[in-house]
């Protein structure tokens, strides 16, 4: 039995592929959690987990802010120092995140063995910093952007880390083609990443409405911000009464939601997923089989939203649509389409099954346990 720290950031796209990896190496092995505040949402464990601060000097602008923020990660490399110092871990292993920065300095001035895990298809800063020094780089895709050819042989491609309860949807989804009938209604789920995205409780319910209009019948959850739920719930009542005032049957039911931790329920409902790229979103959507609309952040760091995206785009699992003034607008379109010829989405099953990668968590255990 090793003595395992997994170390990463508070959103939800850090946290979800190591809570996968904990749930798994939990059953063999005595493993720790460190990461910060914002985690807590997502998390269940007590014993097993260490909150220290953590604050990225890329986050805001201003000298003010980079130095508080440096003055933090500093109390927290002096924290990681104690917790390494009494826990001993035999590996330890980073997946970004500036809480990871602390914890793996520590690791290697004591010459602990550490990993460092890129679930995206950039390589993040934090990353960056500690290829030079890490045992090897495990990657959640194939080809990753910013590794250095010289660092080339440290990369080890083992596939996405994805929750247990998404693993279980895949084989829903191989059945899709039978369950889902031409002139049936499409149940279409609205993702805005674990914070939620403003522009989709904006743009698309006024298109979600026009589709309705043209007899196609929609099911709509859909993912809203906190402020946005009264305001976006008025506007799909208000149009719909007023349809039926006007004897124009509208074809639309809609359920509005700001963050749920059963996520994967609305997933297994769902015909096609409209959400952002982070790459924890992807990767559950694409364990379960799941088309999708992927609309990348247009400000992401490094434009990794972007390149993740596109990985899935060009394995024509996905329709990809940039943040600009026509995002609504081929939303739109590919919805009717979709609606008319359900093949479409059948297509994109079928490639996304040949996607994947054997048994990504046993990939990766394989490689910190040997």
């Amino acid at each position: 039995m090793k003595k395992i720290i997994l170390c990463t950031g508070g959103t939800g796209g850090h946290i979800f592929p190591m809570i996968a990896l904990y749930e798994e190496l939990k059953k063999n092995h005595n493993v720790k959690i460190v990461t910060d505040q914002r985690a807590l949402k997502y998390l269940d464990l007590k014993q097993d987990l260490t909150i220290i601060p953590a604050e990225s000097p890329y986050r805001k602008k201003g000298m003010f802010h980079f130095i508080k923020s440096i003055f933090i990660i500093g109390l927290s490399v002096i924290k990681s120092f104690f917790i390494l110092i009494s826990y001993r871990p035999n590996v330890v292993v980073g997946s970004g995140g500036y809480v990871s920065y602390p914890i793996l300095v520590v690791a290697k001035l004591l010459k602990i063995k550490f990993f460092i895990y890129e679930t995206n298809s950039v390589l993040g800063r934090v990353n960056q910093i500690f290829l030079p020094h890490c045992h090897k780089l495990l990657t959640g895709y194939e080809r990753i952007h910013s590794v250095p050819e010289k660092f080339k042989d440290k990369m080890n491609y083992v596939g996405q880390l994805v929750r247990s309860q998404f693993m279980r949807l895949s084989e829903d989804g191989k059945m899709f083609g039978k369950t889902v009938q031409k002139g049936d209604s499409l149940n279409i789920l609205i993702l805005g990443g674990s914070q939620g995205a403003k522009i989709f409780g904006d743009k698309l319910p006024e298109k979600f409405l026009s589709l309705s209009k043209k007899k196609v019948n929609l099911t709509i959850n859909q993912q809203v911000q906190e402020d946005q739920l009264a305001s976006v719930g008025k506007y799909y009542e208000k149009n719909i009464i007023a349809s039926n005032i006007n004897d124009k049957e509208i074809l639309l039911t809609f359920m509005l939601f700001t963050f749920s931790n059963q996520i994967e329920q609305f997933v297994k409902k769902a015909d096609l997923v409209i959400c952002r790229s982070g790459s924890s979103t992807l990767s559950e959507l694409a364990s379960a089989n799941k088309p999708f609309i992927a609309v990348p952040l247009k400000n992401s760091l490094d434009n990794h939203q972007y390149q993740n995206a596109k990985y899935y785009a060009d394995q024509d699992c996905c329709w990809l649509v940039e943040e600009n003034d026509e995002m609504s607008f081929k939303i739109e379109k590919i919805i009717e389409n979709v609606f008319k010829t359900r093949s479409f989405l059948n297509n994109k099953v079928e490639n996304l099954i040949k996607l994947k990668k054997g048994n990504p968590i046993q990939n990766f255990i394989n490689q910190i346990t040997n």
